[in-house]
């Protein structure tokens, strides 16, 4: 028996072939080869850019898993042409309401440090701009001062073991929040909450910050990240570093908190430039208690400690005409030298009554400072008016008021009124309690 064979079927199955089987096949293959090509790679550098505001380069794009991007050599894009920020590898995984980045290596210096803080100050009070969750998680991230390597890292710069850093922007209702886990020997954290009430504006909103960091962070970073100008950017120095904890609040136009730590590295070079003077030396600053309220400091007791250095007599001379201090019988020997050198210093400040009590550092027998046993300078005999010191603290040539430099500054958070017992601490220490009752 024969079967009947038509030219018609025949075509009709070599059709269904082609389109059921031939088909698909050159619709992903020509999808792959979208995937890889420079459009498709400029596509998702333009989302991106979109999403973060900066300018960004991609060198290429991969989709490992369904709903995750990766690049490879991601940076920023700086205003010259430069590039900030430097990562070999991203990840972005995005869900209904929330996106989480993953990088593999991460270091940030002081410029980068300003650029992510205004990011996340961007976020915080971008609700409408940046709806949505977002969680960044670093698998190995290290600071980049410039300076020597971080501690427990080796001679080439590079940590013994990575430390992992986690960062989550979490909006809840009208509180936004942003945390900060740094995973070093114990657990690093800075936690930041803004809530805005249905008045909206700043007296309707209120912000908390609690950090806690016993691992040193370069201070030119902190410094950088906090928006300071450039001059005092670098008057902190490559090498210093700092350490501590901070609680502050704020619910109207003034910021009450308190704080203490250490700060260790600070080169006394840049910082007395900064003064128009000279010095050398390296000094410590160790913070036993600094409280404020409304803006304004309300409590502090300060030590500091420097090592063998020197001074210029223009800066010895306004520590005792503004401050009140006393020439030792080493000032007396060194009077017609250009300096005054000293193999030690060091003193405490206590804020009372509004005024400074200047005294002597129990590490540092034989006054404020001496130089080969022999007392250099002596503290004043009776306490300070805080506009003195920032009278010390201002340019020669600065006329009835500081008007700029440190000096301003410190005159903007004079004491206004004579404190009673502090309450800045009262009422900050339960700033992180309510921030974990929002469930952040």
């Amino acid at each position: 028996m024969f079967i009947e064979r038509s030219a018609g079927r025949i075509r009709l199955a070599r059709v269904v072939f082609v389109a059921v089987g031939l088909l698909p096949c050159l619709a992903v293959v020509g999808w792959a080869t979208y995937l890889r090509s420079t459009a498709h790679r400029d596509a998702v550098r333009g989302a991106w850019e979109k999403a973060v505001g900066l300018p960004l380069e991609i060198g290429a794009v991969e989709h490992p898993r369904p709903g995750v991007v990766r690049a490879r050599r991601w940076s920023i894009v700086t205003a010259g042409g430069g590039r900030r920020l430097e990562l070999p590898t991203v990840e972005i995984e995005s869900a209904a309401h929330e996106d989480r980045i993953r990088i593999d290596v991460a270091r940030v210096d002081a410029p980068t440090a300003a650029m992510l803080a205004g990011l996340g100050r961007e976020w915080l009070r971008g609700d409408v701009r940046h709806p949505r969750n977002c969680v960044v998680e670093v698998a190995d991230f290290g600071w980049s001062s410039g300076g020597p390597p971080e501690a427990g890292a080796e001679a080439g710069g590079e940590p013994t073991s990575p430390i992992p850093l986690r960062i989550e922007c979490v909006a809840r209702g009208k509180t936004r929040a942003v945390r900060m886990v740094r995973r070093a020997a114990v657990e690093d954290e800075l936690r930041i909450v803004l809530a805005v009430d249905d008045t909206g504006g700043r007296n309707g909103e209120r912000i908390e910050v609690d950090a806690t960091w016993s691992d040193a962070i370069p201070l030119a970073i902190l410094a950088a990240a906090a928006g300071w100008d450039a001059g005092s950017i670098a008057a902190t120095g490559v090498s210093a570093t700092a350490a501590g904890d901070v609680h502050a609040s704020r619910d109207g136009d003034g910021w009450d908190g308190s704080a203490r730590g250490r700060l260790v590295g600070i080169d006394l070079l840049p910082c007395a430039e900064r003064v128009k003077a000279a010095a050398s030396g390296t000094a410590t600053v160790i913070v036993d208690r600094l409280a404020w309220r409304d803006g304004r400091l309300d409590d502090a007791v300060i030590e500091c400690l420097t090592t063998a250095g020197w001074v210029d007599a223009a800066l010895f001379d306004r520590l005792v005409i503004a401050l009140g201090c006393k020439p030792g019988p080493a000032a007396t020997m060194s009077a017609a030298l250009p300096t005054r050198a000293f193999d030690a210093a060091g003193c405490v400040l206590r804020l009372r009554d509004g005024q400074f009590d200047l005294q002597p550092s129990p590490a540092v027998p034989g006054g404020l400072a001496s130089t080969g046993g022999v007392p250099l300078l002596q503290p004043p005999t009776a306490a300070v008016p805080f506009d003195r010191l920032a009278w010390m603290l201002s340019p020669p040539a600065a006329a009835f008021v500081p008007a700029a430099g440190p000096g301003a500054w410190l005159m903007s958070i004079l004491p206004s009124r004579n404190p009673g017992p502090s309450e800045a601490g009262e009422k900050t220490t339960n700033s992180a309690a309510r921030a974990r009752e929002r469930g952040f």
